[in-house]
């Protein structure tokens, strides 16, 4: 979070590499203030198995990161169609690769 304090501007990869792209991070503080409370039962149910081994809400220190996405590159049928997307202005891009 320091880092993204400095520079917000981050990449992300999800599922091996099938999703991935860049973005803006944004600390929306601390997972128990009572704004994140929606977002955070959302979290909490979509990762029941394994949420409260992995987090310690007691902390400040455990906050949320959303990122808001701007480039994304997304990978179908192991590698047999590629789609790039521009989020900033809703499209499919030609361009080939994140930068």
């Amino acid at each position: 979070m320091q880092q993204i304090a400095k520079n917000p501007e981050v990449a992300f990869a999800v599922s091996n590499g099938w999703f991935s792209g860049n973005g803006i991070g944004e600390n929306l503080g601390w997972v128990l203030e009572p704004k994140n409370a929606e977002i955070r039962a959302k979290l909490r149910q979509a990762f029941a198995e394994w949420y409260d081994d992995a987090n310690n809400e007691n902390s400040e220190n455990c906050i949320i990161l959303a990122i808001h996405i701007t480039k994304a590159k997304v990978i179908v049928d192991h590698g047999a169609d590629c789609y790039y997307m521009d989020f900033v202005n809703k499209v499919e891009t030609e361009e080939g690769r994140i930068i």
